[in-house]
């Protein structure tokens, strides 16, 4: 009867947190689509004016760099944080969390670039610690893996969840966790999540429209092998370009040394809102125009955005516009991956592309090829899915053959966990 019980409340507790993450997302969209409109989210305007953009960007990054006065407690952590906090929460820093989701909504909703999962990730683990009062670490760690649920693949929030546990931490009792804990609450935050429309939302919809290339002769078979395999060594540079650009902006510690940075965050999101308009935002609106040909930038542009949006991205977590990295890699790799089939149509299709720099970037940021292939292959919905395993294979032997301080870096501490020291008054 007791454990009877602990199942149904690890159900309920991810159906709660589950529905009110996806609320609040859906709030967060909605906002959002008042404010720039459709076409601007979806990259397809390319009129909006300057004034504007970089008035309104600039305003939310004024709002961050006020709320973030008050140092890094402030900041929101991101997904890997939330995950060390939970299994080790006596080591786990005092947060302002209210202030820390309030400057992730403003920021999704001011075009930052930075994805939506490290917020979600959040509430649903503060949901569960007052239901629970950090009673049951495990559960905690099942809802965060049932709002992972918005990808589609009921699997990829216990592989990132569990990515790195050691295998002495589950003692005898992972067999009886599993059952009592992570099927409920994975299972209920994803029902949750999916009540209230969340993936639909959060996913940008599906991508059934994008046709199937299927090889049908050994030439097309070898430009579809080819195409990954080339595919997946720029998506192993993009990875390592991102590292080592997010490594040299945390030795800096922009925030602790001037704090109105978040205000230059804005103002080039501003910038580039008008000239690349697929620098901006998390990416999940952009990209079924973009795989769906409805985008018709010139390969140059594609493969620009994607190099300034990766940028962006790793200026915004470092400057106080914090959110998660899932989404905006995404787009980044389906962005030069269009570019490069447009330079080479005769080699593979554009999902071979996709999927190899897609599978290779998230290898070489993530650190886990499994994590890596469920993404690549959930987002992608399947297209290309061949390319992303090559992508992910290519990413793992360089990074594994390369010089042991030649690789790229790990992923580096952000401000919100070390090494930002707060301003003097």
């Amino acid at each position: 009867m007791t454990r009877f019980r602990l199942r149904l409340m690890a159900l309920l507790t991810g159906a709660i947190s589950g529905a009110a993450v996806a609320l609040t997302m859906g709030v967060i969209a909605w906002l959002t689509r008042m404010l720039w409109g459709d076409p601007v989210e979806e990259g397809l305007e390319r009129q909006i004016p300057l004034l504007w953009s970089m008035g309104v960007c600039g305003g939310v990054g004024v709002a961050l760099a006020l709320l973030h006065r008050r140092g890094p407690a402030t900041l929101l952590p991101e997904l890997p944080e939330t995950i060390q906090e939970l299994r080790h929460p006596e080591t786990a820093p005092r947060r302002r969390d209210g202030h820390a989701i309030l400057g992730a909504s403003l920021s999704l909703v001011g075009g930052g670039s930075v994805g939506p999962e490290a917020l979600m990730t959040r509430l649903a683990t503060l949901i569960s610690q007052r239901i629970w009062k950090g009673r049951d670490q495990d559960l905690q760690l099942a809802t965060v893996a049932g709002s992972l649920g918005m990808f589609g693949l009921p699997l990829l929030g216990g592989a990132v969840v569990h990515d790195g546990t050691p295998k002495s931490s589950a003692g005898g009792s992972g067999q009886r966790s599993l059952i009592d804990r992570w099927i409920p609450g994975s299972l209920g935050g994803i029902a949750g999540f999916a009540a209230f429309h969340g993936m639909e939302e959060v996913s940008g919809g599906s991508l059934r429209q994008l046709p199937y290339s299927w090889p049908s002769n050994l030439g097309e078979d070898l430009g579809s092998l080819s195409a990954g395999l080339l595919a997946g060594v720029a998506g192993w540079g993009l990875g390592w370009l991102l590292l080592h650009w997010r490594t040299w902006l945390e030795q800096r510690q922009l925030l602790a040394h001037w704090p109105w940075w978040p205000v230059v965050t804005g103002l080039l999101l501003g910038v580039w809102m008008h000239w690349l308009p697929l620098v901006p935002f998390a990416g999940e609106d952009q990209l079924k125009p973009l795989l769906e040909g409805m985008n018709t930038s010139e390969a140059v542009v594609l493969i620009l955005s994607g190099l300034i949006k990766l940028g962006m991205l790793g200026l915004c977590l470092e400057t106080g516009w914090r959110g998660g990295i899932f989404f905006p890699v995404f787009l980044i790799a389906c962005a030069v991956g269009s570019g490069l089939h447009e330079l080479s149509p005769g080699i593979g299709s554009l999902g071979s592309w996709c999927g190899g720099v897609t599978g290779a970037l998230y290898a070489t940021v993530l650190r886990s090829p499994l994590v890596a292939l469920l993404l690549g292959v959930a987002l992608l919905q399947g297209h290309g899915a061949t390319a992303v395993l090559l992508g992910v294979a290519v990413a793992w032997l360089i990074t594994h053959r390369s010089p042991r301080d030649g690789g790229p870096p790990p992923l580096p501490e952000t401000p919100g966990s070390r090494g930002y020291q707060q301003p003097p008054a």
